[in-house]
């Protein structure tokens, strides 16, 4: 269930984004770079105010799954529509905001375009945003009832309409920012109703009970309201680095740093995938008497690790040889060693998502939240100390260090929800993995494509090597080969 329910995010997320990359030159041609730049400013407009949800969406799938595990489904439509009725209310205001924001929005950033046409584009975008804002709150239900085949049954033709519908408009309508915006309004709507259609027959009965109760609001409000301090606080941390480059150094500097790191920063969407699955069932484990959390934590370590691995330590390896093809032989020497760091880094911090999501799950949002806080100045005075006198290396030094002591601090916290021993009960095979993480990425210094190539291979085989031999435990081998075995045929014996 775990393995398929990622899946299907996997490829909720996965494929709108290969849609994306196909459908942008297009775009950027038809629509001119101007109109196509003010379109991406939109977008990053309604994903920014789409944070008025406060956190509540991900709030309600950690009430709902505490009320289930505790067997209080009388309590749970209550529940469901004050959250709902909140949630509506917040997208009320967040449109308002923006409709009022328009016309000022527009002259500040014009770029070419009309003004006039993109007040308007904003100003229906604002009316999209109640149906955003209650969107996350009717994927909250659904994810709390591990519905995640019918999450992305709808995500992925909505998030494939997000570029496919500006592209449509364009080609057969007119190139006009307004007609662009009232397509993808049109599309957040019917992605809405869909969400209420599912969400009520996933939970038959949700709305029996509209009272509207006071005294829900207080524990919706704390669990939204320290899970936004994280999404808001994070990704703050994340845009910083940019900032400053540009300050301290050049423009031209920013695109070196940026580019090589959202080219890896897209292994984000498979923990991303793994962690939406992961939240409801820690939640429903730990208020139900917690037993299975350290065996799904290290399932969901092992299965990640396994993933992320090869795909980081590719862009490891051959780091040099994909920038060169994909944009010049100039560029990719200023930017190759910068994506080498990134590729470790964005290891680390995939596999820190896992104990995030527990912490998340056991209901001490609080926790992150204040990881983060913490964390903030340190990291914004050390990344300028560094950035200043050693440039992009120090820049992206800072950053690593960053994504290592959040690492530490994340599993650290973890052991406090769960016994690290049950995880894994000799905690120094643990330094052996690390050690070959390490000693995997010299292969990035030897010449020769193809030797890299098979040094790439070989890397790989030894590590899959020590985790089943080291790390796997003698359960989790026979699973495996009883696997290989119902599927090929033939007896397997350890």
């Amino acid at each position: 269930m775990l393995i398929r329910n990622t899946l299907y995010n996997l490829l909720g997320l996965g494929l709108p984004m290969l849609v994306a990359i196909g459908s942008m030159p297009a775009l950027i041609h038809l629509l001119g770079d101007e109109r196509f730049g003010m379109l991406t400013l939109i977008w990053a407009v309604v994903s920014y105010f789409g944070l008025f949800d406060l956190g509540l969406g991900r709030a309600l799938t950690l009430q709902i799954s505490q009320l289930m595990a505790d067997k209080r489904d009388a309590d749970l439509p209550s529940l469901i529509y004050t959250s709902l009725l909140i949630m509506a209310a917040l997208g009320l205001f967040a449109g308002m905001l923006m409709w009022l924001g328009a016309d000022w929005g527009a002259a500040h950033m014009a770029g070419g375009v009309n003004t006039g046409e993109i007040s308007g584009s904003v100003k229906v975008m604002a009316m999209a945003m109640p149906f955003i804002v209650l969107t996350s709150g009717l994927r909250g239900i659904l994810e709390a009832r591990g519905a995640f085949g019918i999450i992305n049954m709808i995500r992925l033709p909505m998030g494939m309409f997000t570029f496919l519908g500006p592209l449509a408009v364009v080609l057969w309508y007119k190139n006009d920012l307004i007609a662009v915006t009232v397509a993808l309004t049109i599309g957040r709507i019917v992605a809405c109703l869909a969400h209420v259609y599912y969400a009520i027959r996933s939970l038959p009965g949700m709305l029996n009970d509209r009272r509207y109760r006071r005294e829900l609001i207080r524990g919706l409000i704390s669990s939204g309201g320290w899970m936004t301090v994280s999404n808001v606080i994070s990704p703050l941390m994340g845009y910083m680095d940019r900032f400053l480059i540009g300050a301290t150094i050049s423009a031209a500097a920013v695109a070196y740093y940026v580019t090589p790191f959202e080219v890896i920063s897209k292994l984000w969407i498979i923990p991303g995938a793994l962690t939406a699955v992961l939240f409801p069932r820690f939640t429903g484990e730990l208020f139900a008497n917690g037993k299975e959390s350290p065996t799904i934590f290290r399932k969901a370590l092992l299965m990640l690790f396994l993933v992320i691995y090869p795909s980081a330590l590719f862009f490891g390896i051959f780091a040099q040889d994909f920038l060169r093809l994909w944009i010049n032989p100039e560029f990719a020497e200023k930017s190759y060693f910068l994506l080498q760091v990134f590729s470790l880094g964005i290891m680390i911090n995939c596999m820190a998502h896992i104990p995030f999501t527990l912490i998340q799950g056991a209901g001490k949002v609080r926790v992150t939240a204040m990881i983060h806080l913490v964390q903030f100045p340190f990291f914004i005075l050390i990344l300028w100390l560094a950035t200043s006198r050693y440039g992009l290396v120090g820049a992206v030094g800072a950053w690593l260090a960053r994504m290592l002591i959040d690492a530490f601090i994340m599993f650290f916290q973890a052991a406090n929800v769960i016994k690290m021993r049950d995880v894994i009960d000799q905690p120094l095979r643990l330094c052996g993995v690390g050690i070959l993480i390490l000693l995997s990425y010299l292969p990035a210094l030897v010449g020769g494509l193809l030797t890299r190539t098979l040094l790439y291979v070989c890397c790989i085989a030894v590590m899959f090597a020590y985790i089943w031999l080291c790390i796997a435990t003698k359960n989790e081998r026979q699973y495996v080969l009883g696997k290989i075995s119902s599927r090929f045929g033939g007896k397997h014996d350890l």
